[in-house]
């Protein structure tokens, strides 16, 4: 074999007699060996032998036997080693394997290698790639969802450690189809709902302002009513979370917090009824909201992920008539880059092909973008104060005028995914 592929970041070429001392370092390191097949101590002898069994054609002309090459850096030094291995029985694919040395983990060495190897077999005629990767290795998993591949099951109890555990790996799959496809075309399309497919902000301005008109008789001149109601909301924030329930009983204790106890139970209860008719209050849907879905999802996954109570958001969606559109939904505590990457994951997709489409950039923009995802920012008129984003994130993305837009931005973008 005499195979050599080059990148400004690595090479890949054969290995040779002279690297057995450096692998043998690489694969000696317990930190590096603990996600791997072979056991410790891994042996100058190991190492030969390895070199001199992984000489061969690559899939799809190779029958049988795995192929191992060298990484190294463009001036020569090894940094680790790949192996590709054609499946038995099968000439159209093959599986992927990587070693990079502790010293040189985390500057994205095993991504640049791993993306000129599969350029490489798909071009010479691979149909699929395949990869195992123990559930405790996050960053080889973090590599191979990078690279567009998808989590196509989990093995359960399939590896065993050096230290003699039992793990789980997740069985990573690429297709042909799926490497050619352009950057911007998604997989899933994720929507908000809250002000983004209905009318939810309206209702608690509504709210604030009968607040402020209920409680300010009551309270010391020179105090801002609002925005002490604000301040209990962000206090509450983490006991009692999102949505109308949370929102009541913020605005009961505030109204007995800024008034010292002296506001009346009357009022109280007019508070309270204000929550509730908040509750049962029908869901207006969006302009161009149904139109969009189904255009949308004749083309594309489309899920649904919206924060809040979990009785009011479920009856909302199944009050609005647009719970078929969706082939899954989520109704979450928070939204964050840890929700996202593990809805991300259920969904087995990378997050390169994902695209979360709403109206706040704090909770359905930044997180996705963070995690390597795509977001289209849909401005709402409306936006409340704790969904504010910081205005130095430092982030781009797609933002459009009306949610009618997202069909031919998905068609015609080429800025995806943003960020």
């Amino acid at each position: 074999m005499s195979l050599s592929l080059r990148s400004d970041r690595v090479v890949i070429d054969q290995l040779t007699m002279d690297d057995a001392t450096a692998l043998a370092a690489n694969r000696n390191d317990p930190a590096v060996a603990r996600f791997q097949g072979f056991a410790l101590p891994y042996t100058i002898e190991d190492a030969t032998r390895l070199v001199a069994a992984g000489d061969g054609p690559l899939p799809p002309a190779a029958a049988d036997g795995a192929v191992q090459l060298a990484v190294r850096l463009p001036d020569g030094t090894l940094v680790g080693d790949l192996m590709v291995a054609p499946w038995p029985g099968g000439s159209h694919g093959a599986e992927l394997g990587i070693t990079i040395g502790a010293a040189h983990q985390g500057h994205g060495l095993a991504t640049a290698a791993l993306r000129l190897v599969i350029a490489h077999l798909f071009t010479d005629g691979v149909e699929k790639l395949i990869a195992y990767v123990a559930t405790t290795n996050p960053a080889s998993l973090r590599v191979f969802d990078r690279l567009g591949f998808r989590r196509e099951g989990l093995l359960r109890h399939s590896y065993r450690s050096i230290t003699g555990g039992i793990l789980d790996e997740v069985l990573f799959g690429l297709t042909l189809a799926d490497w050619s496809r352009p950057d911007h075309d998604f997989d899933i399309i994720a929507f908000d709902a809250d002000d983004t497919l209905w009318q939810s902000e309206d209702g608690f301005r509504t709210a604030e302002l009968r607040f402020v008109d209920l409680v300010s008789p009551y309270v010391p001149i020179g105090v801002d009513v609002k925005a002490a109601l604000t301040a209990v909301e962000r206090k509450n924030l983490h006991v009692l979370g999102y949505g109308v329930k949370a929102f009541g009983l913020s605005m009961v204790e505030a109204a007995i917090s800024i008034t010292d106890g002296a506001v009346p139970t009357s009022i109280v209860s007019q508070l309270v009824e204000t929550a509730r008719a908040m509750l049962t209050e029908p869901v207006h849907l969006l302009d161009g909201v149904p139109e969009v879905l189904a255009a949308v999802g004749a083309t594309h996954r489309i899920v649904l992920i919206t924060k809040g109570d979990l009785v009011h958001q479920s009856a909302k969606i199944a009050t609005s008539g647009l719970a078929h559109h969706f082939s899954d939904i989520e109704i979450v505590m928070e939204k964050d880059t840890a929700t996202y990457s593990g809805i991300i994951t259920r969904l087995g997709v990378p997050p390169s092909r994902f695209c979360m489409v709403g109206n706040s950039v704090r909770s359905d923009i930044l997180p996705v973008l963070a995690l390597g995802g795509s977001a289209v920012h849909v401005p709402y008129p409306l936006l409340w104060d704790l969904e504010e984003a910081p205005a130095d994130h430092g982030r781009t993305f797609a933002e459009l005028v009306s949610i009618r837009q997202l069909p031919a931005w998905l068609t015609a973008s080429t800025t995806a995914p943003a960020g």
